[in-house]
């Protein structure tokens, strides 16, 4: 099979098994929404984002080190099992220890209890991380979207069922110790690697070493990306903080169904490229396919985010709507930084994306001390006035890295710009007018197709060889087709 072809199929199995997933476990969550309070939403989220800054800290650190690694062998798979297994049963005892005080600690002391509980996943973490990365680098793919699919499926069914059945709360744990373990056994079924007995230290100093730059990085990059959250629930209390929480996980569902296809791919398809030239072109082509996928998609959530509220969540999460509306424009700079982040990673600059989270870290904890005066909602377009500003630091250094100018990126990324423009304003007169003449669902649907149609038609006119390969790319997708190649995509692009 030739290599444009075995891209082709890999991307097909990234974009069934992200979209399926994401798309199942955000179904999931709008039914067990009807049945679980926002404030047991709220508590969850903060006890999942205190595991999680663990998880990227200590654990996905490690496991980045090895399967970003150009020159990686089959003994580093031995060493990152080890370092992950230990990291993840110490973290789980002290974490459930210290629940307490740690809640405390953030200004919720509420989640103590269910801190202690969540904790159990960094065991899971721990167990799932080796073989994950061991499927990863070798672009099995397949492995990876059937477990993503199975684990949100079981998970749907224990934590509705608990849900409908009254455990509140518990249900959310329910669902996410399901989850894990599920992931758990399928990794390792799927994994044609077993883990043997460490021979080499100097692999293990070498690992550990690579992922201390990587480390640093996660560590910035959950201060980012995840503070927001703690001040939320410090200030406003696990109400708000599970309406915040839900707007910004719609957010989040997009992001990764939209990039975390174009991402998985890329960080070990970078590694597995061996000239300049083609790391260029891969950036430049997926740089500018990401663009073309995400500045209509959030551009059109924050217009919509009114009646997709009323008609994903109900009445009652209505305060979410405008949150959602501010987070909305984060999400395509999140996005495209996602990308810039690879290329650093694996041209081993992993020490300059750290820098770039520190400067985008600090900044919006001094921003968040003065916005979050004004409520939640500033709170959120805080977060996506300093995710945009900040962006071109992470850019530049990516296009020095790579050997880009900004004139090409910039080609790269005006045509879906400058077509996302004009639908933002020909969609917003429309929404404005019939807005308040239908009912929410037929609203929704209105807005989006009309949305969809603008917007090709925009691209069609601003750059029509690449509105025809986003028609080729979305026929093979849907057809199982052929697929072309990123290298394909850059030299036919508009510049």
């Amino acid at each position: 099979m030739s290599a444009q072809r075995q891209l082709g199929r890999n991307a097909l199995w990234i974009v069934l098994g992200q979209g399926a997933g994401q798309g199942l476990s955000l179904l999931v969550f709008l039914f067990i929404a009807r049945y679980v309070s926002q404030s047991s939403f709220g508590l969850i989220a903060v006890s999942i984002t205190v595991v999680e800054f663990v998880r990227r800290l200590l654990i996905d650190s490690v496991t980045i080190a090895v399967y970003s690694n150009p020159d990686v062998r089959d003994e580093d798979y031995d060493v990152c099992f080890t370092i992950v297994a230990v990291t993840g049963s110490v973290t789980t005892a002290a974490m459930v220890l210290l629940a307490q005080p740690v809640a405390d600690l953030i200004g919720s002391p509420e989640a103590g209890a269910a801190l202690r509980m969540i904790a159990f996943l960094l065991l899971g973490y721990g167990l799932s991380g080796t073989p994950a990365a061991w499927l990863a680098r070798r672009m099995e793919f397949r492995a990876l979207a059937v477990r993503s699919t199975l684990s949100v499926v079981f998970g749907g069914v224990v934590g509705l069922s608990m849900a409908v059945n009254g455990y509140d709360l518990w249900s959310l744990v329910g669902q996410q110790f399901t989850i894990a373990v599920v992931n758990v056994v399928t990794l390792w079924i799927s994994a044609g690697w077993r883990p043997r007995l460490v021979r080499s230290w100097t692999r293990v100093r070498e690992i550990l070493r690579r992922a201390r730059h990587v480390s640093l990085g996660a560590l910035w990059t959950a201060i980012a990306n995840d503070s927001d959250l703690i001040f939320v629930s410090g200030y406003f209390g696990p109400a708000v903080t599970g309406l915040y929480n839900a707007a910004k996980r719609i957010m989040l569902a997009a992001n990764l169904m939209l990039v975390n296809s174009v991402s998985t791919l890329t960080l070990p398809a970078l590694a597995n490229l061996e000239t300049d030239d083609q790391r260029r072109l891969a950036f430049r082509s997926g740089m500018m396919l990401t663009s073309a996928l995400c500045a209509p998609a959030f551009a059109g959530l924050a217009i919509v985010a009114p009646e997709l509220i009323r008609v994903m969540l109900g009445p009652s999460w209505h305060a979410s709507a405008p949150i959602l509306t501010a987070l909305a424009a984060s999400g395509y700079f999140l996005s495209l930084s996602q990308f810039s982040s690879s290329v650093l990673v694996v041209a081993q600059r992993a020490h300059i994306d750290s820098l770039c989270s520190a400067v985008l870290a600090v900044t919006n904890i001094c921003v968040y001390l003065v916005a979050v005066a004004f409520g939640p909602v500033a709170l959120a377009a805080a977060f996506s006035c300093t995710t945009m500003l900040l962006f071109p630091l992470r850019l530049g250094l990516a296009l020095r890295e790579v050997g880009l100018g900004w004139r090409t990126m910039l080609a790269a990324l005006l045509p879906s710009q400058a077509a996302t423009v004009v639908m933002i304003v020909l969609l917003s007169t429309i929404h404005r007018l019939l807005s308040d003449e239908l009912p929410a669902l037929a609203g929704l649907a209105l807005t989006v197709v009309g949305g969809i149609v603008i917007y090709a038609v925009a691209l069609r006119i601003c750059a029509p060889r690449l509105f025809g390969q986003i028609v080729q790319i979305a026929t093979a997708v849907v057809g199982r087709e052929r697929i072309r190649g990123d290298i394909a995509l850059a030299r036919g692009g508009d510049a």
